[in-house]
């Protein structure tokens, strides 16, 4: 589920880890997904903060 909506389809998936020198690493799984309504959707899992988020244009 994303916002509430079913996630019907995963259509990639990629990790980045970058920055793990310095004191604010990156860490993420990002996913791009298409919903119910038929909307993609590009969202990730942050592994440094341990929870989701939709990533924004």
């Amino acid at each position: 589920m994303v916002n509430r909506e079913q996630v019907t389809l995963v259509r990639e998936e990629w990790r980045v880890v970058d920055r793990w020198w310095t004191e604010e690493p990156v860490d993420r799984r990002y996913f791009e997904v298409v919903l119910e309504s038929g909307r993609n959707v590009c969202v990730y899992r942050d592994g440094e903060a341990q929870c989701w988020f939709t990533q924004n244009a």
